[in-house]
């Protein structure tokens, strides 16, 4: 017999756990507003030997005690409870909407399904509550406190129950506060809610605002009142911000005199409250503290500037704007502003304004340029307009009124130019070196290569380039030994800068070794040698003069050309043989100098060129050429010294 008992118990277990049991799933309670309708969440299970009796023959009833039927899907006519079946009974899904719930009171409902066929089963076990009351649920606003500082991004949500789907509430929140967005979220048991999140950034100007939102559900009982309104509770937003409005008042109002008492008092608006008033004095762009307080007392004076306050607070500062009290004085604060600012092209037109404050207004403006200690004037008026020049010094302004002069600091204007190669470039000898300077003005400061029979050199063990630089003046040397000397055909100095280029050739090659250019002696005698030709030939008649330069031409023939021919120092090469003047005297005026530089130098025209000669010359003239601004000039050596021609 026992046996049998536990074999029975067996089997009914395995039968248990084999098969589904009954079993309905609604949620515990479900609010309602008196005369509104009413979704109820259902889904069920059924035991597996049902589940073909699942069909389109079934119905879901709803079922308040053992015999009162609420609601038939299929019998809506002798139906108490006037809805409709949302879900799919074949589904397993009995989710219904009942209308018109009324009176008020706590109704406990289940859920009967009933199939023309086996199935018929009371889901007795599990119930639905629904409390019907006259007033709607209360929405909740979350957070429940606001306290946050100016600046920071705030979201508050209200969510109002949902309890029908065919008819959700309407969530409003107060006028203008910010970008809202709804959703229709669903709770663990099921049950719908209607979520409304408003986003806005906190500002001083929502501190102290109350602020709620206001859930309506509109009823289906046919009354005068077709919707109830529920304020929710309602919050007051703490919003921490840095003083504003921050304002000066001065008291007495208007123009006041030299010496007089003046009180001037600071305000702001803030939370939390202020702490600390700070005063300045606004003196350009630097800010000098003088006190302490709300309220300050001071004595006018003629050299004061612009007053401020600050006021501070746990949160930050608050800056009221200058304010100016009307003392007389003379011009204080004297600039030059300059237009174009920055730097500008040689030539361009220039705008300079003096500005200064001053009580009375200024009657005159004077300009003068500052040469060292000295100041020239250059013209009167608040604008001048004048043509950037290299040379200019820096400009000052000053500004007249009846108390007295103001003046303002010396400005420099940038005045850009193409580079330019100076007239003290030259060649000397220094033993069994060649020294060749070249001295160069640009701005922006130049660049100085050099060239070798047409080819660019750096700084090597054979060949020594230096630069050194000064503001806008650049100065290269290049140094040649004697061995590199007698190969060399041209030499030229290239500076180039961002506005233009200036290039200098150098006539380097000498039949005769170059003497040094440290021999005063020998220079002082040439000189001297010079100037009594000079007066022999005054003097002597002109035969004498034709046979002495006859005999010059023959002993000094091939300066310069390291051929037979000799170029005349003063003198810049052209194409074809031709003599080009390096100045305004032109090609006689060179002649006229022949004579009187000393007995070792002959000056005459190369009329013939060598293949080879031509070949260096035609070499010589494909060397780069500046572009933009350019300068070109020629060096040669004579009687042992090297002139720029």
């Amino acid at each position: 017999m026992a046996a049998a008992l536990t074999l029975l118990l067996i089997g009914s277990l395995l039968q248990g756990a084999q098969s589904k049991e009954f079993k309905a799933f609604v949620p515990q309670t479900i609010e309602v507003l008196t005369g509104s309708c009413v979704t109820i969440p259902c889904s069920f299970e059924i035991e597996d030997q049902y589940e073909s009796n699942l069909n389109d023959t079934c119905r879901a009833q709803w079922k308040l005690g053992w015999e009162k039927v609420l609601f038939n899907s299929k019998d809506q006519q002798t139906s108490l409870n006037k809805g409709e079946l949302i879900g799919d009974l074949t589904k397993k899904n009995c989710t219904t909407t009942l209308n018109n719930i009324q009176p008020a009171g706590n109704y406990s409902y289940f859920f009967r399904l009933e199939c023309d066929n086996g199935l018929k089963y009371d889901f007795s076990a599990k119930r639905v509550l629904l409390s019907v009351k006259d007033v709607p649920p209360r929405p909740t606003l979350t957070p429940s406190a606001l306290k946050v500082e100016e600046g920071a991004s705030v979201s508050l949500r209200c969510s109002a129950p949902a309890p029908c789907l065919s008819h959700p509430p309407t969530v409003t929140w107060t006028k203008g506060l910010g970008d809202i967005v709804e959703t229709l979220q669903e709770n663990k048991d099921r049950t719908k809610v209607l979520t409304s999140v408003v986003t806005f950034t906190a500002s001083h100007k929502h501190h102290g605002e109350t602020i709620s939102c206001e859930a309506s559900y509109h009823k289906q009982d046919g009354s005068a009142e077709s919707a109830a309104t529920l304020t929710a509770a309602t919050l007051t937003a703490d919003v921490s911000y840095f003083p504003k409005v921050t304002t000066v008042s001065v008291c007495p109002s208007g123009p006041v005199l030299e010496d007089s008492s003046v009180t001037l008092t600071c305000s702001s608006t803030a939370n939390p409250a202020v702490k600390n008033y700070t005063w300045y004095r606004a003196d350009g762009e630097q800010e000098t503290f003088i006190g302490t307080g709300r309220v300050l007392t001071i004595k006018a004076s003629k050299e004061d500037s612009p007053f401020l306050c600050t006021a501070q607070n746990d949160v930050g500062v608050g800056r009221s704007n200058n304010t100016h009290i009307d003392v007389q004085y003379s011009p204080k604060v004297t600039t030059v502003s300059v237009r174009p600012s920055g730097s500008v092209l040689e030539d361009s037109s220039v705008t300079l304004t003096c500005s200064s404050t001053a009580n009375p207004a200024v009657k005159k403006y004077t300009w003068y340029r500052a040469d060292g200690e000295q100041e020239t004037f250059i013209g009167t008026g608040r604008v001048l307009t004048i043509k950037a020049s290299k040379e200019d010094s820096p400009f000052l302004c000053t500004a007249h009124n009846d108390v007295g002069v103001g003046r303002s600091n010396n400005t420099h204007i940038d005045v850009q130019y193409a580079a330019q190669i100076l007239l003290s470039s030259d060649c000397i000898t220094a033993g069994d070196q060649l020294n060749c300077s070249c001295w160069t003005l640009g701005n922006p400061p130049p660049t100085v290569r050099w060239y070798l029979n047409g080819s660019p050199v750096n700084h090597s063990e054979e060949l020594s380039v230096s630069s050194e630089r000064l503001n806008d003046t650049t100065w290269s040397i290049i140094t040649v030994n004697r061995q590199q000397e007698a190969g060399l055909s041209s030499l030229l100095c290239r500076s180039v800068n961002s506005r233009g280029s200036a290039t200098q050739r150098f006539c380097v090659g000498s039949s005769e070794p170059q003497k040094s250019a440290q021999s005063p002696d020998r220079v002082m005698l040439t000189v001297f040698i010079s100037v009594v030709v000079a007066l022999l030939v005054l003097v002597c008649a002109l035969l004498f003069v034709i046979r002495a330069q006859k005999t010059h031409h023959d002993r000094l023939r091939s300066q310069c050309t390291g051929d037979t021919s000799t170029v005349a120092a003063g003198h810049l090469l052209g194409g074809e043989g031709q003599e080009l003047p390096n100045n305004a005297e032109g090609a006689s005026g060179g002649s006229e100098k022949t004579s009187e530089e000393g007995k070792d130098v002959v000056y005459s025209t190369v009329n013939q060129r060598t293949r080879s000669q031509k070949k260096r010359a035609e070499a010589s003239e494909e060397s780069p050429q500046p572009g933009g601004s350019s300068l070109e000039e020629e060096m040669c050596t004579a009687g042992g010294t090297l002139r720029a021609l």
